[in-house]
Order: C-alpha cells, then structure tokens, then sequence
C-alpha cells in the first residue's frame, strides 16, 4: 500500500512512520518540512518530499505519485498566534483533502485532538459530545473538523482520531514541562492531585492509528485513542518522580487554594491539574483494539529518556 504522512517528522509522525515500517508491505512517502529533521526517517526507506500543507503549490508535487492513504499528521500545536493556527490547521487540512479527492485516495485518518470537545464538563467525555474548546487550539481543531466534516460529505472516506496529551521518549512539549516542573518541585498539588489525567504514550496512539487503517465501521463519528489505564495527577507526577530520584511534590494546603487559583500568572497553571481529563475508549475498544504498553511504565521509560538525552 502507497501512504503518505504528513508531519512525518514530528513526534506522532516519526512513531506512526515506524510502526507502518514495522508492519511491513507498505511504500512510505513523508511530506516534511525541515530537511534536519527529515533525517530521522531515513532508516525507514521513505520517500521524503519537501513542502508545506498550508503551500498548495507544494503539494502538487504530490499529484504525480499513486496514494492509497493519507495519515494527516502535520499541525500546528502551539496555543498562540490564532493566524498561524488557523493558516496551518485548518487550510492546511483542506488542502489535503482536495489533493485526496485528486488523487483518489482510498481512505485518509486525520489526528484531530480531544480539544475540540474538552470544554464539555462530562466525565468520561465521550465522542459524540458537541465542540467546545477552552483555548484557540482547540477552536482551530474544531474548524478543521469541520472542514474534514465537510468533505466527508463530498465522499471521502475519513477517519478522525482524536488524542489527549501525547507523551513518550523524546517528546518535545508536554514531557519537557512536566519533568521540569517534577525535578524542581514548582507545583503543590490542587486537592492533593486526585484529580483524573489521561494520557497517552505515543506508541499506543500509533498502534491504535494503524488498527484502524484497514477497519470498515471507522467512516462515522471521531475515536479517542489514549492509555487503557487512567491515572491521578498525583500518581503521574509520583511515577515521574521515582523516574528522576526526586522527592515527590508536596499538596498545596486547603486554605492557600483560593489565593493561590486566582494569582495572575501560577494560578491557571496549577489549575489546569485541579479538573478531571478522562476520555472513554469504548467506541475503539468495540473494534477490538487494546492499548498495549501500560502508563506507568511508558512514563518511567519516557522520564529516564530525558536523562539519557
């Protein structure tokens, strides 16, 4: 099978492009960006080709090559610049889907994000909740949903997945702040961190992407992909802390926690630990599929990598 990957050299990208190379029978093309970065890809003989999703001119090179399948990776994940977010995530995405629909493709499988529908207060969220986010990503990852919505009408065959927070080795965003914060203690706990915090390692995203690749009953509706296991946020960062031969971080008292959620700068922060983050896995797991690497392990793995590096 002919697949292209877009922002195959990008955390989840580089992951998804080995699992597929793991798997054996399929011819690789990656549409990156950064020829640096690109270099990672090579020991999986890919075919890399040079542009940007928000460059439709760049991605007509694409039109001379037979594609079965799109994994459309590539976005723009930071929570600032509202235009950049909107130019990347939204147009980017429908350029893609109007090169699928010029190439034929069989199926694409679109990494949208649990964003769109985290502002909901339910717990677990489920797919089926309406869009709601709690910050300008997301409202991007709504729009491009909507227009991968769109051409779903139009007749192509979509797959939307939706993530929550990726972690794994080398992971260059969320691991970075939560061992930063764990190896210097910045944060006390918000109700001694009971909270729920889902996660998901990226290996166990990737093997739930191409699960689903060949899977009929995947064309309606979104999947929540994550960790089987949910844990605490006081068990996360106890797991991390063990991994750094650190002391655990301390609970923040009863009486400083309303001082302490309306400080200008901190208080966001450590509030954002104080709320349940649970996604229900059933709609997948009715297909058959089972996170297979457990989080307490690939956190530690995941942890001791940054030591490494």
């Amino acid at each position: 099978m002919n697949i292209l990957i877009t922002g195959a050299s990008g955390f989840i990208g580089k992951s998804l492009v080995e699992g597929l190379f793991k798997e054996g029978g399929h011819t690789l093309f990656c549409f990156v960006r950064n020829p640096q970065k690109a270099k990672a890809l090579e020991p999986f003989g890919v075919k890399l080709i040079y542009g940007d999703i928000a460059d439709k001119a760049s991605l007509d090179k694409l039109l001379n090559h037979k594609i079965d399948v799109i994994f459309h990776n590539a976005a723009y994940v930071e929570n600032k610049n509202p235009k950049l977010l909107y130019h990347v995530n939204v147009l980017g995405s429908e350029n893609i889907c109007k090169l699928a629909l010029s190439l034929g493709v069989k199926k694409i499988i679109y990494t949208s994000s649990v964003a769109v529908v985290s502002g909901n207060p339910q717990v677990p969220l489920v797919e089926d909740l309406p869009f709601k986010a709690t910050n300008i990503y997301g409202e991007s990852k709504i729009e491009a949903e909507k227009v991968i919505l769109k051409y779903r009408e139009k007749g192509l065959n979509i797959v939307v997945v939706r993530p929550p927070m990726v972690y794994g080795e080398n992971e260059p965003h969320m691991m970075k702040v939560l061992l930063f914060v764990t190896k210097y203690r910045l944060f006390p706990l918000i109700d001694k961190g009971k909270a729920k915090f889902h996660l998901g390692y990226v290996k166990n995203v990737t093997d739930a992407m191409i699960f689903l690749l060949d899977k009929e009953k995947t064309l309606e509706g979104s999947f929540f992909l994550g960790d089987e296991e949910v844990l605490t946020v006081r068990e996360v960062f106890d797991t991390l802390s063990r991994a750094l031969k650190v002391k655990p971080l301390p609970n923040l008292p009863v009486w400083m926690k309303p001082v302490v959620i309306n400080l200008p700068s901190i208080g966001k922060k450590i509030s954002f630990f104080s709320k349940d983050r649970v996604y229900s896995l059933e709609r997948i797991k009715s297909l058959g599929f089972k996170a297979p690497f457990k989080v307490r392990e690939s956190l530690i793995k995941s942890a001791q990598s940054f030591l490494r590096s």
